[in-house]
């Protein structure tokens, strides 16, 4: 899922990113969310706006579609004249221009969901896309602010079905069952912990591979349920401990402060990178579980081991000991004990806010909820009611205004009963303001805050098909000779059966396991990936080569590249013995270590004399009598889908690409005149090359202008498209102003 809030503006200096997208919705307290100030169900909120020079907007700043979507209905804002009249002019100007958007994305392995977004009160005129049945791209201009009772704001909200909110968030109870385990078919965002009472914290332990308590000191054993959420974030681990709130039940207080990186260990800061404990993680996972550490690095990032089918813990009960608060100090905690219960924000623990609200089982539109209502009466609903998700009838119907509003028409505690001519005259305004829900229907649906719903899943980075897609650019830069550039077209087959279909769900698992889950992160990952595997259309690398008579051309040989068979394969095209020996290493795979050193030396002897390697070359299969087990391991880098991402993984972690592609990407455009179609334009940054230079030439890391990586031209296509798919980053004009939206040289793949 791609989503981001309906307005985009610059970030702030070290912005956060939940930060900056409730900077961009600003909402009215009066017009919150779930309920408003008259008592009855809200399901949206307010966006203020401001075109006031003085403020910053001296320009008009359009609406923008917050995912992918299809348009589902809409109705062009009316004129000024009838919008200051009644029945939509009742308690101020209001505008009615709507645009509802249906959105049909992925947020994990066979995961395929659908929501709803809505944007009301537009003004002027819509974006010409704008057509039933039409198709927009996220962050397109859809429309622009208008007004609702004379405050510059419009009306948004998001929304699904049943079926979707169990897709969404697992589960339509108040609360996330504790006795199990979370969701496995997605797992995004924070890793959470369920220490049930009676949970054991040792002062410390001397051995964190061993599960053996016999010798260590007990400090404390909890009395009540305590919860752990752990945060990965730019490399850093930061690990808090909550427990219920003994007066508001909905409510949990944080125990202690943050330990930020309290478990790392100065052994596992191989890259000197220093005491960051995610981004030493590939260390920590070879030195804890060296009999399987690609099982004990799952182990680390989820607590668990997810993908049950390919990893096997070694031991099964290996532990994973954690420093964690609890009340009155903090000790170490073996999360990976079957007591303790792993979840997900996929799962939308509870102790982190997330509630489902369906104690109002009417269809009128008066919050009867005894949830909401305690919320209220405690002074505690503003505190709580972001992450609240409320099942209650859509406001749009003009089917159901009888059944939603007539409640008005008599005394109850809040509010007095409302006249009949006061009645018709708010009838008269909601049905200028509604339209045809269609196929929504009449009954409840579950509705969400927008700004927590788009910083939720802003945190989930699975990519569908379509979004996969839209990363690989159109055309390719190819430098075929010095000063000689190519512009070529790429062709992507992604048909069901092809490759980039098959592979698609191993691409987004290896992600998610190695922590490639931030917008830039992908962008470094998939900028290499994709254009290594041939625009996604092979794993291996084309090793066969072909000697032509410089006179005649005639073909002369063919032959192999001088370091087959152990050339490029997977994702990231793994190649050289020492790489694929690292990697079943990582694997947990055993092999005679005289045959990797025999191959290793063979390679780096010819690496070192460019004159022998075709002439004196040792690197076969049958001149080393390599084992059918190597040979069956290499090979199904390519032709193994899990391998070939899997592998890429590997190398993303041991060479520490998330370092490099943490750091500000400052796109520099680059102007290139091509042989046969004029200028084209590609756009690089310091951040990419040295990622990019990480796995494959890490002696140039801080040589951005070393011209010996294969291919970087044709990446940094890729790498554009990414950043315009996947982030908010605006790119470089000619004069180097920040201005398009969109790579310059028509490089997004839409449709």
């Amino acid at each position: 899922m791609i989503i981001s809030p309906p307005f985009i503006r610059p970030r702030n200096e070290g912005e956060c990113d939940a930060s900056w997208v409730e900077r961009m919705i600003p909402t009215d307290l009066n017009r919150d969310f779930p309920v408003n100030r008259s008592g009855s169900w809200h399901g949206g909120v307010h966006v203020l706006h401001t075109d006031n020079p003085d403020e910053g907007y001296n320009r008009i700043e359009f609406v923008r579609a917050i995912a992918d979507g299809e348009v589902v209905s809409f109705r062009a804002p009316s004129n000024t004249e009838r919008r200051d009249a009644f029945p939509l002019n009742i308690n101020g100007r209001t505008d009615d221009g709507y645009i509802l958007l249906k959105h049909k994305t992925e947020i994990g392995e066979s995961c395929s969901v659908v929501y709803y977004s809505l944007y009301m009160h537009l003004r002027d005129r819509l974006s010409p896309a704008i057509r039933e049945g039409g198709k927009v791209w996220r962050k397109d201009r859809i429309g622009q602010n208008g007004m609702v009772d004379e405050n510059n704001a419009f009306h948004f909200q998001i929304f699904c079905d049943n079926e979707n909110m169990l897709k969404l968030t697992g589960r339509m109870l108040p609360e996330l069952d504790v006795t199990r385990d979370g969701r496995t078919d997605t797992v995004y965002g924070d890793i959470h912990f369920y220490l049930p009472a009676g949970t054991r914290f040792y002062e410390s332990v001397a051995d964190a591979a061993s599960a053996d308590t016999d010798r260590l000191n007990l400090v404390h054993t909890s009395a009540e349920a305590l919860f752990v959420s752990m945060t990965f974030e730019k490399g850093d681990c930061s690990m808090i401990t909550r427990r219920q709130n003994i007066t508001i039940g909905a409510h949990f207080d944080t125990v202690g402060e943050p330990l930020v990186n309290i478990d790392a260990n100065q052994i596992d800061d191989i890259r000197r990178l220093g005491l960051k404990y995610e981004y030493n993680l590939y260390w920590t996972a070879k030195r804890l579980y060296p009999q399987n550490p690609s099982a004990g690095f799952e182990l680390l990032r989820f607590g668990r081991i997810i993908s049950t089918e390919y990893e096997t813990l070694i031991p099964a009960i290996a532990p994973l000991w954690r420093t964690v608060n609890f009340p009155g100090g903090s000790g170490l905690v073996n999360l990976a004990s079957s007591d303790i219960k792993k979840f997900s924000d996929a799962d939308f623990p509870h102790w982190t806010g997330w509630r489902m609200v369906d104690d109002d089982m009417d269809n009128n539109s008066q919050c009867n909820s005894a949830f909401i209502t305690g919320l209220q009466e405690s002074g505690n609903l503003s505190d709580l009611s972001s992450r609240l998700v409320c099942h209650f009838p859509l406001e749009w119907n003009a089917d159901t205004f009888e059944q939603r509003y007539s409640w008005l028409k008599n005394n109850n505690d809040d509010t007095q009963a409302m006249s009949d001519e006061d009645y018709e005259r708010l009838k008269s305004h909601v049905l200028a303001l509604c339209f045809d829900t269609g196929t929504l229907g009449t009954g409840r649906l579950w509705h969400f805050h927008p700004v927590a719903f788009i910083t939720h899943f802003r945190r989930c980075c699975w990519l569908s098909k379509s979004e996969l897609k839209q990363i690989v650019p159109r055309n390719l830069l190819r430098m075929a000779g010095q000063n000689d550039y190519r512009w070529e077209a790429i062709i992507y087959r992604d048909g069901v059966g092809s490759l980039a279909d098959n592979i698609r769900t191993h691409i987004n698992r290896a992600m998610q396991k190695h922590l490639i889950t931030t917008p830039l992160r992908l962008a470094c990952f998939l900028g290499n990936g994709i254009q290594e595997t041939g625009w996604l259309g092979t794993m291996e690398e084309g090793y066969r080569y072909t000697e032509r008579d410089p006179r005649t051309h005639q073909i002369v040989r063919r032959y192999n590249i001088w370091y087959y068979p152990w050339y490029g394969r997977g994702l990231l095209q793994l190649t050289s013995p020492l790489n694929y020996f690292e990697y079943f290493s990582f694997r947990g795979r055993v092999y005679p270590v005289n045959i990797k050193d025999t191959l290793i030396n063979e390679y780096n002897r010819l690496y070192s004399h460019r004159g022998i390697r075709y002439t004196d070359n040792h690197l076969s299969d049958t001149e080393n009598h390599i084992p059918e087990n190597i040979i069956s391991w290499r090979d199904n880098v390519s032709s193994d889908n899990h391998e070939a991402t899997s592998s890429a993984g590997f190398y993303w972690a041991s060479r520490n690409m998330a370092y490099y592609a943490d750091n500000e990407h400052i796109l520099e455009r680059c102007s290139v005149n091509t042989r046969r179609n004029g200028v084209k334009i590609y756009y690089r940054s310091q951040a990419f090359w040295q990622a990019s230079a990480a796995v494959n030439l890490p002696a140039q890391i801080d040589n951005e202008q070393y011209q010996g990586l294969n291919g970087f031209n044709e990446r940094c296509c890729a790498y554009g498209s990414a950043i315009a798919v996947l982030t908010e980053q605006k790119f470089p004009d000619s004069n180097n102003f920040l201005v398009n939206e969109e790579p310059e040289s028509e490089q997004l793949r839409r449709g």
